[in-house]
């Protein structure tokens, strides 16, 4: 048999076991660790069937300095060291990984004795189908699963021993694709579950297993009671009830009967139903708070749209009462000069047919001191010129030129404001209507000083 569990204490003591030559497995625990506590029988029953390996257990909180050396994250963590090497690890409560890894490494060691202890899956307590090797305790609990599924005793234990105790899902896989086949008869090296009786007494004498030997078929639950098919179901069993202390049980759970088992799934029918509603309501929920949340985003891009309209619109009225002020000061004064050049031809006229009559012109009427003052200092003179330029598309270019730029200047600055060619356009005069087409004459010259207004066509 093998030894027990070596709890750690120190880094010396550590580190002789992880040096020596004998393959040393550590399992770094913790005592508020729900896993560690349940794993921990199971891993106190392997260090007493293996003798080869020496089994130590560190407690990360005592001995934080050791768990930090080696960079350990999670708990249980399982090391394998020999000759001060580390030759694996498994991260997690799977207690089938580490049997098999201590069956992988364990023939570095010294070899297993002749009688006392003994490999996994081997030995007169193996409860394995076919005597093949793997973790009794997996393996049972896989074939009691398979039994509950349906499948009849001996497809199952054709499909461990097809599979070589693989796991739960291999032995699934080959039961479905060998579901037309006949069952295929165990080998000559197989063992039966259990002694029969139409075997010889000696032959049951000698395959007879004490009660220390017998395979664990379940796990308990020490806190309720409560038996678990495996180790994933008392996993489940420790987040759901709070419940930390497991052991394992030779008693195996009977499979469920064909009512049971259709009450069972009526269950979780009726499970699944009941979370397919509630996530539907919540869904439905979710939906109106979208909704709700996109109409209040939506009425606010609304009002925000609407008081850019109305700036913009304030904007435009402004414009267009400042160009209608310019356009009508620019009718009057152009309404003045026509009234003014009138009286001059007039005053003009009636001078030529008195002269042509041989009648002196009455003298001109004496103007009053304003007018005489600006009658001396003669027309006023202007040296810039305020064009507004009225685009095709709405809106006016305002700008001011020189009185001596040409008319090729202000085509220019409209193509430069536009994009468009400068043949592409004309200018045209509002008040007498024309086109000004010769570039080459001034403002000045062309009458649109102080001001005038062109439409761009």
């Amino acid at each position: 048999m093998g030894g027990s569990v070596i709890n750690i204490t120190s880094e010396a003591e550590f580190s002789k076991y992880i040096q020596s030559g004998k393959v040393s497995v550590v399992d770094f625990t913790a005592s508020w660790c729900g896993p560690c506590r349940m794993i921990a029988p199971r891993f106190e029953a392997l260090a007493g069937r293996v003798s080869s390996c020496s089994f130590l257990k560190v407690d990360v909180d005592e001995m934080s300095s050791i768990s930090q050396t080696y960079g350990v994250r999670a708990m249980p963590t399982f090391f394998f060291f020999r000759n001060g090497e580390k030759l694996d690890e498994v991260v997690g409560a799977d207690i089938a990984k580490v049997e098999q890894l201590v069956n992988k490494y364990a023939a570095l060691s010294d070899p297993f004795p002749s009688t006392g202890g003994n490999t996994l899956g081997s030995g007169s307590g193996s409860a394995v189908p076919g005597g093949l090797g793997g973790s009794p305790f997996t393996v049972a609990t896989d074939r009691v699963a398979l039994i509950d599924m349906g499948f009849a005793s001996d497809r199952v234990d054709a499909a461990l021993r097809a599979t070589k105790n693989s796991g739960l899902q291999a032995a699934m896989d080959w039961l479905f694709s060998h579901a037309d086949e006949s069952v295929p008869a165990a080998g000559p090296a197989s063992t039966n579950l259990s002694v029969t009786e139409k075997e010889p007494a000696s032959e049951a004498n000698d395959d007879a297993i004490t009660e220390e030997e017998m395979t664990a078929q379940s796990l308990k639950c020490d806190d309720c009671g409560r038996l678990l098919r495996n180790a994933a179901a008392a996993e489940f069993h420790a987040v759901k009830s709070g419940h930390q202390n497991f052991s394992e049980s030779t008693q195996a759970i009977k499979p469920l009967t064909d009512d049971e088992k259709k009450a069972k799934l009526e269950e979780l029918r009726q499970k699944l139903a009941l979370k397919r509603e509630e996530k539907r309501l919540q869904e439905i929920d979710e939906s109106k708070v979208k909704e709700k949340v996109r109409r209040t985003t939506g009425k606010e891009m609304t009002d925000i749209k609407e008081k850019m309209a109305e700036l913009e619109m304030k904007k435009l009225a402004e414009a267009k009462k400042r160009e209608k002020e310019q356009d009508r000061i620019a009718k009057q004064r152009i309404k003045d000069q026509i009234e003014l050049d009138k009286r001059d031809r007039a005053a003009r006229a009636e001078k030529e047919k008195l002269e042509r009559q041989g009648i002196q012109a009455a003298a001109a009427p004496v103007q009053s001191p304003v007018a005489a003052a600006a009658s001396a200092a003669g027309p006023k003179e202007y040296n810039e010129a305020r064009i507004q330029l009225r685009l095709a598309a709405g809106g006016a270019i305002t700008q001011v030129f020189k009185s001596s730029d040409t008319l090729s200047v202000v085509y220019e600055h409209v193509a430069s404001q536009t994009g468009n060619a400068v043949g592409s356009f004309k200018l045209v005069q509002t008040f007498p209507r024309k086109v000004l087409d010769d570039q080459s004459k001034t403002l000045q010259e062309l009458g649109l000083v102080p001001s005038a207004a062109l439409i761009v066509q």
